[in-house]
């Protein structure tokens, strides 16, 4: 069986410099839909979205995926007073099942233009 590149956990960081306005367009390719009406509802939309992109980004480090990280295939859900949850689906869910590993857990924060994320495997690493 193949294993991650990375135990973990993993944390992805991201300056105010390199977080793009709110309507930029790149947000399209990295974040769903639904990612992008939920940041987009509160305040400091760029800091939310760009937590969002670093969890992605920290997520396919902790798997070992290949390459550009698969964006539309991750989605970080988060309903009022509950933690974010990490959904997988597409090719990277088919990826992630022939090698045996559980969905990562992730944990976002931002501040005054920063955003970092999180990313683990949930205690034992496999499904």
């Amino acid at each position: 069986m193949n294993r991650p590149t990375t135990t973990g956990p993993v944390v992805r960081i991201s300056s105010p410099r390199h977080c793009p306005e709110r309507d930029d367009p790149r947000w399209t390719d990295w974040l769903t839909g639904t990612e992008r009406v939920y940041a987009h509802s509160l305040a400091r939309a760029e800091e939310h979205l760009s937590a969002r992109k670093a969890a992605k980004e920290a997520v396919a480090q902790l798997v070992g995926w290949p390459g550009t990280p698969p964006w539309q295939d991750m989605e970080i859900a988060r309903r009022a007073d509950e933690a974010p949850v990490l959904r997988i689906r597409g090719r990277l869910a088919d990826w992630m099942g022939e090698r045996g590993l559980a969905t990562p857990r992730v944990s976002l924060t931002h501040a005054r233009g920063y955003a970092a994320a999180l990313a683990w495997f949930p205690s034992g690493g496999e499904r």
